[in-house]
């Protein structure tokens, strides 16, 4: 069976929005999690940095993944960015290669 999929998406506040910015993600976080694949997704903030965001995910496979960014309430957020968002969001793609402790 293969190794589920990890992501690791940033996403950096427009100056002003970090509230704004946080509500629409802690919004994603309940449906994205009912979704079926959907093992893990968590947000953090760097704790340096009051704009910076970011997702820990993890899926069980890339497609399960991939049908998240056709959700509704996805696309909703998605559309939302130029007015939060100072840039594009960075978006990595794991495989782990060995378990932890």
């Amino acid at each position: 069976m293969p190794e589920n999929l990890t992501v690791i998406a940033q996403l950096r506040a427009k100056s002003g929005q970090e509230t704004a910015l946080r509500e629409a993600l802690t919004a994603l976080i309940p449906p994205t999690l009912a979704e079926p694949g959907c093992i893990a997704y968590d947000l953090h903030r760097a704790v340096d940095d009051q704009g910076s965001f970011h997702f820990y995910e993890v899926w069980r496979s890339p497609e399960e993944h991939a049908a998240n960014l056709k959700t509704p309430h996805l696309r909703s957020f998605l559309a939302r960015t130029p007015e939060l968002l100072d840039g594009d969001i960075q978006v990595t793609l794991l495989r782990r290669l060995a378990p932890g402790s």
